[in-house]
């Protein structure tokens, strides 16, 4: 067991629409960050997000959300990182409900002194920081230097949604999709909305993992295809873009995926059309079901210095939607390393709704 030095206590204390995991945190008391500290009694290192089970000081056992195993990973994390057994201090948002022992982890401070953030470096306090280097992402310069970012020039690399000025803590920015464009069935599905229902916490992921979300991707290019795997998929969970129509699979049946098909218009850029979509939960967005006359239509743009892609897309759905929902952003490139790829568990994926 890992045990707190005497210094510690001297401290006084936050492409696809269908493919999201995370859950809203309307639930949290994100205005009231507390302070605990308690003995680990159970961890678990799984997508889409990992959660730890501590026994506080005054008896109590609380369920701490963390984030997803790749977010972590960016944040100095490892799967050894908390054991059972260890004493830590917390820093976390308690649920709304106040007969919930379920909490948010905003950062936390390892039995050594080692500070963690949970989900951006600057959630460490600066008191916390000032030996730098904890909590810090790997190529952000801190603790360490940056770590070169080497151009791609077909596509190649791993990439990450460029999310400047969104809050991943607040989770906003994972709620249902406010004044979509709705037919009688989408407003009666929508009306309907239960997070308890998210396909994400049985690990059902569709769709291209384009943008739309802060987990990484890995694209590579081959002759006949983009091969794209997401960071919260599980291990083995291929989508390919099929630049050679030929080479497509031709009997290929209906599914959350799709099927996508793709064209070279130059060195830089692909456009591509995915159809042959299964009716799927929530495949239109958050809350928002898809039929199978859904129909994505998008483009890649690989900037001229290599370090950035373009991407827009056009979803259409005649059952749910009156107009076409549209999106784009910028995926940046990420240092070359060992991609994040770990297994969404069920179980796992779903424990806090059942935390008491």
């Amino acid at each position: 067991m890992r045990t707190f030095g005497t210094a510690l206590f001297t401290i006084l204390i936050v492409v696809s629409q269908s493919g999201q995991t995370h859950h809203s945190r309307a639930n949290f008391q994100l205005d009231n960050l507390v302070e605990m500290r308690g003995t680990v009694t159970e961890f678990n290192w799984a997508n889409p997000h990992i959660y730890w089970r501590v026994d506080l000081e005054n008896g109590e056992n609380w369920l701490i959300e963390g984030h997803s195993i790749p977010g972590v990973v960016r944040l100095g994390w490892a799967s050894d990182t908390i054991q059972v057994g260890d004493e830590l201090l917390i820093a976390a948002f308690p649920d709304q409900n106040t007969d919930r022992n379920f909490a948010l982890v905003e950062y936390l401070v390892l039995a050594d002194g080692t500070p963690l953030a949970g989900f951006t470096p600057n959630a460490i306090p600066a008191e916390l920081r000032a030996g730098g280097g904890a909590g810090a992402a790997p190529g952000s310069g801190r603790g360490g230097g940056a770590v070169e970012v080497a151009p791609s020039t077909d596509f190649s690399g791993n990439w990450r949604n460029d999310l400047s000025g969104v809050n991943l803590r607040t989770g906003a920015f994972f709620d249902p999709q406010a004044d979509m464009p709705l037919t009688a069935a989408g407003e009666a599905v929508m009306a309907a909305y239960d997070e308890s229902e998210n396909p994400s916490y049985q690990c059902e992921q569709g769709g291209l993992p384009i943008g739309g979300g802060p987990y990484g991707i890995r694209i590579d290019r081959y002759e006949d295809r983009l091969a794209i795997m997401g960071e919260h998929s599980n291990v083995g969970v291929e989508n390919a873009i099929w630049l050679d129509a030929s080479a497509a699979p031709q009997d290929q049946p209906p599914s959350r995926q799709g099927l996508a098909i793709g064209r070279a218009e130059d060195d830089r850029t692909i456009v591509f059309e995915v159809t042959n979509y299964v009716a799927t939960k929530w495949g239109l967005g958050r809350g928002l079901d898809s039929s199978d006359q859904k129909n994505v239509s998008g483009r890649l743009e690989l900037q001229a210095d290599g370090l950035a892609i373009n991407y827009s897309y056009e979803i259409t759905d005649p059952v749910y939607l009156t107009e076409p929902l549209t999106s784009n952003g910028v995926l940046r490139k990420e240092p070359d390393r060992e991609f994040v790829n770990e297994p969404c568990d069920p179980e796992i994926s779903s424990m806090h709704l059942s935390a008491e």
